[in-house]
């Protein structure tokens, strides 16, 4: 997934200053008299950073994924009482057990962290704690002190683990390095900030139905882990400090809250082994663990043998995946989860007109899902004919307007006109693929290339030409900052 082209970048930031670093689409801060962003500016710099993590190739872009962690996540925004800022989740392909607050309300959690997480009230207990810290303008009153260094060591951190995979000294060096300089100069935020975040987020979680003790459960485990283990702590713990007072803080406030809240569902427990499947680089051995019996006893066993028979699937094998789908189909009777996991293993299995059949119902039952919508194009998509692809449009032409920052959304509709004819469709919707990817310049020409065609109608053309112009102040500068790294390196 993550190719020699994202490589070749991360050892480039190995070699420049962290914030020289791939954040040429950040606007520039300006000097510390102007340090105070205005809304429109944070909302900037988190889409760059956004559009910059898609370029990197490291969202994760699963449809039920999303669609389950965005769900929970607006659940505890919803609780905080805070909705009139702007808010974006992102959920990265990262083996490390972090997450993050940016300006403009963007909040990015690794892969690594829903992972580890035993329950869902720990990983929302996360996602709280950094909610938190956007609304009670923690973030904000940080940019004081550290607005021109922040997100580019965040992005330079987060490119050098990938370049490691995540794994042994190299891993090490690039989070304590990269991170490592950034809690330095966020040391007394932290320690002023922490404990209202704690608080704050311990009543979302509270508010929103979550058990809310479990960010302090999460922390504390993390932290007595990596002392018993003698390893370096884990990212979040080294910028989020934990000390014994304040775990002991949070759980007495989380005891007095804790009436009529639950600590997971069975939800988070499929969706943590989707993604546990999806970001494997080791298949085969993934089987193995979950055919494991001295797994890990808090592991639920249904999402075991769901996992198990995603990984089957990819593996190849439909008929070991769909023993493991038949042994849960009880327990899961009713679950859109297990519809599409069985729609899944029938294209594995060559069974297309099952398939197809399954995603109608589905469709008829579910008008608009964003994520039945999405696997039901992506399967006519792949049928490779002009049949499939009209049908994938008229499944998608109500659900991309409702998200229009969803590039995979943008790529579907793209793949799907092309096949059924619309090339003007087609060329439009990769270009907004391209633009929410950090890819301008691809963006630009698709569109230049398109309206140089002459068989557009006046429509088209006014709508190629308007978009053309709002993009291109972006390129331009994106030009112009590209010269200027250059120059600098």
């Amino acid at each position: 997934m993550f190719g020699t082209r994202f490589r070749s970048l991360a050892v480039a930031a190995m070699i420049a200053s962290a914030p020289a670093f791939a954040v040429d689409e950040l606007p520039d801060l300006g000097d510390s008299s102007a340090r105070a962003l205005s809304p429109e500016r944070e909302r900037e710099y988190s889409q760059g950073l956004l559009r910059q993590m898609r370029n990197y190739d490291i969202t994760v872009e699963d449809a039920e994924v999303t669609e389950y962690y965005e769900t929970l996540a607006y659940r505890l925004l919803a609780a905080s009482g805070r909705t009139e800022g702007e808010f974006h989740f992102a959920l990265v392909n990262v083996p490390v057990i972090n997450a993050f607050a940016s300006p403009g309300g963007l909040i990015v959690m690794f892969s690594g962290l829903m992972l580890a997480a035993e329950n869902e009230s720990e990983m929302a207990g996360v996602l709280a704690h950094e909610i938190a810290h956007v609304t009670q303008k923690h973030i904000a009153r940080a940019m004081e002190t550290t607005a021109e260094e922040a997100l580019p060591i965040l992005l330079a951190s987060l490119a050098l683990a990938m370049a490691t995979q995540g794994q042994g000294d190299g891993a090490q060096a690039a989070m304590i390095g990269g991170m490592g300089l950034l809690q330095q100069r966020q040391i007394n935020f932290t320690r002023e900030n922490e404990f209202e975040a704690d608080r704050v987020g311990i009543q979302t979680l509270a508010k929103a139905g979550f058990d809310p003790i479990g960010m302090a459960d999460f922390f504390a485990r993390l932290g007595q882990v990596y002392r018993v283990q003698g390893e370096q702590p884990p990212q979040y713990l080294q910028t989020h400090p934990v000390t014994t007072i304040r775990i002991a803080e949070a759980k007495a406030r989380a005891d007095g809250l804790r009436v009529g809240t639950t600590r997971t569902s069975l939800e988070f427990a499929l969706m943590r082994e989707r993604l546990r499947v999806l970001s494997s680089r080791d298949l085969p051995g993934l089987v193995r663990y979950y055919k494991d019996t001295r797994r890990d006893a808090q592991l639920n066993p249904t999402a075991l043998r769901y996992g198990l028979a995603l990984a089957h699937i990819r593996l190849g094998d439909a008929k070991a995946a769909k023993i493991q789908l038949d042994s849960i189909a009880d327990a899961l009777k009713g679950r859109l989860t297990l519809e599409l996991a069985l729609a899944e293993y029938e294209r594995a299995a060559g069974l297309d007109d099952a398939a197809q059949q399954r995603y109608q119902r589905l469709l008829a039952e579910r008008p608009g899902h964003r994520v039945v919508v999405t696997a039901f194009a992506q399967a006519q998509i792949e049928r490779d004919d002009a049949e499939g692809g009209r049908k994938a449009v008229a499944a998608l032409r109500d659900v991309v307007p409702r998200f229009p920052n969803d590039p995979v959304m943008h790529e579907l509709m793209a793949r799907a006109s092309l096949l059924s004819g619309d090339e003007v469709r087609a060329a439009e919707a990769y270009a907004q693929a391209f633009f929410l990817r950090g890819k301008f310049e691809d963006a630009m020409k698709q569109l230049e290339r398109t309206a140089e065609r002459g068989d557009l109608d006046y429509y088209q053309r006014a709508r190629i030409d308007a978009q053309v112009a709002q993009w291109r102040p972006v390129v331009l500068r994106e030009r112009g900052a590209a010269l200027e790294q250059a120059r600098r390196q």
